[in-house]
């Protein structure tokens, strides 16, 4: 498993254990594009893991199979 860091110094300055406002949020996903990041109703950062390999495949199926079932409609 690779370990990501982010470096959170230059949006929450001194603010060590703060949560991040909405604003600090959106500057944080658009500084960081490549990462898949939500917030939680607390305003907790969640950093979520990439897909892997099954779920890459289980997702393109899935995307398969409603662009059929358009078709049909």
């Amino acid at each position: 498993m690779t370990t990501l860091v982010l470096d959170l110094s230059p949006i929450l300055s001194s603010r060590a254990h703060a949560k991040l406002t909405r604003q600090e949020f959106r500057q944080l996903c658009n500084a960081n594009p490549e990462m898949k990041l939500e917030r939680s109703v607390t305003g907790d950062l969640i950093v979520m893991p990439p897909t892997g390999g099954e779920t890459g495949n289980w997702n393109s199926e899935l995307n398969l199979e409603l662009g059929m079932w358009n078709r049909t409609q």
